[in-house]
């Protein structure tokens, strides 16, 4: 009963010697005809099942390998994955994101639960079903997927135990952002876990980092004041100020790409010691600039385990090229404001959040060294964190440093 594996402690990595009581089954693209081409492909706008079992079984792992002319093909193909006889997918991703690395840009890198390894793409999520589980690979370029080649490894069991929930990751963008709203990570009804995400961001002015300034905010069951309050985005996936030493992958947290130039930052984060249960609903959000000052181009997807059904309202990904595809970043001299309208105020927003950014780099150093310049006296870094827009202004003008 897969039930066992998942409630048993010695069913991790440090049980690898106690004997396992199910059989192991890989699906794979291999040449059915005997030869040597162990691939399938998608034609433009096409599909292919990659996997499809009957009765119940747990995925335990997946690994892709993937080539196309298209160089954005990472960001259009997208993965649909089914449990049960359900009609919505509870996996409903592009390709690459899923694997740790948005805007359709391969990382070579490894967490615990997936990665992008010289040139493949696994996942060791745990995928349990009880009635079946189909497997899609969709492609919404106008070019063809020539090689796809994959092995989707599982456990065959008895049954699956009541207690034990779906795998779900889905993927959402907004592009641009709303001043004034959280960007939505998850928003998910029912009962469940939520156990991480993969977070693309980029800014429409290129060489800013201040949309950095957004804390996480996770409610839980309807509450107003979310029960997960950080103190800003690189924070949220184990770095710090603005990601200082660069790109890095750990079991649990990473930075998969960080382009200074093109303002583009993709990480992830994984609540697997750590995942987050809740009992009817769950809403995952994060600021873009401090107190959501700015507009930006956010994309993330976000795993978690639930008891169906979810929701089929949120992450839905439209057979719409368009509305996948990364911006201008692959071509010389692109500006963000010719894809998508800058609004004038946000020049001045960034001016001032750089500005309130230094000031709280200043007075940290200050306080350490315990020696306060008269431009700080009377500055707090509760100030600097509570004030709204206009907040933020009067602070900086009051406590920017003096020209010498």
């Amino acid at each position: 009963m897969l039930g066992d594996i998942f409630g048993n402690p010695a069913a991790g990595l440090w049980g690898i010697a106690v004997a396992k009581d199910w059989k192991s089954r890989q699906i794979s693209s291999y040449d059915r005809t005997g030869g040597n081409q162990d691939f399938v492909t998608i034609p433009p706008g096409g599909k292919v099942v990659v996997g499809e079992v009957e009765g119940a079984g747990c995925i335990s792992r997946i690994w892709f390998t993937i080539r196309s002319g298209d160089p954005d093909i990472l960001r259009r193909v997208i993965l649909r994955f089914y449990w049960d006889g359900e009609e919505d997918p509870s996996v409903e991703t592009p390709f690459g994101d899923f694997f740790g690395c948005g805007f359709a840009e391969y990382s070579h890198h490894t967490s615990l639960m997936q990665g992008m390894t010289s040139g493949g793409y696994v996942s060791y999520w745990p995928m349990p079903f009880s009635d079946g589980a189909r497997l899609e690979a969709h492609n919404l370029s106008d070019q063809e997927v020539g090689n796809l080649y994959y092995n989707i490894q599982y456990h065959e069991v008895e049954g699956v135990g009541e207690e034990v929930a779906r795998f779900h990751a889905k993927w959402h963008r907004e592009n641009p952002t709303k001043i004034g709203e959280n960007y939505t990570i998850l928003e998910a009804k029912g009962r469940g876990h939520f156990t991480g995400c993969v977070m693309s961001m980029q800014s429409y002015a290129k060489g800013s980092a201040v949309f950095l300034e957004g804390d996480e905010m996770i409610y839980v069951d309807g509450e107003e004041h979310p029960s997960l309050y950080g103190t800003g985005t690189e924070d949220y996936f184990q770095g710090a100020w603005y990601f200082t030493h660069g790109c890095f992958s750990a079991p649990f947290h990473g930075l998969t790409l960080f382009d200074k130039v093109d303002a583009r930052v993709s990480a992830y984060r994984l609540h697997v010691p750590d995942a987050i249960p809740f009992e009817r609903e769950i809403r995952v959000t994060m600021e873009h600039g401090h107190a959501n000052m700015l507009q930006e181009d956010y994309s993330s997807v976000a795993y978690w385990y639930q008891f169906e059904p979810h929701d089929p309202g949120f992450g839905h990904i439209p057979d719409d090229v368009d509305y996948v595809t990364p911006l201008g970043s692959r071509y010389p001299g692109y500006l963000m404001s010719e894809y998508v309208a800058d609004p004038p105020v946000n020049v001045e927003r960034r001016r001032v959040l750089h500005e309130a950014a230094v000031l709280r780099h200043w007075l940290t150093e200050a306080t350490v060294k315990g020696i306060m310049p008269p431009e700080l006296e009377g500055l707090t870094k509760r100030q600097l964190m509570e004030a709204d827009f206009e907040g933020l202004k009067r602070l900086v003008e009051k406590h920017r440093p003096r020209k010498k």
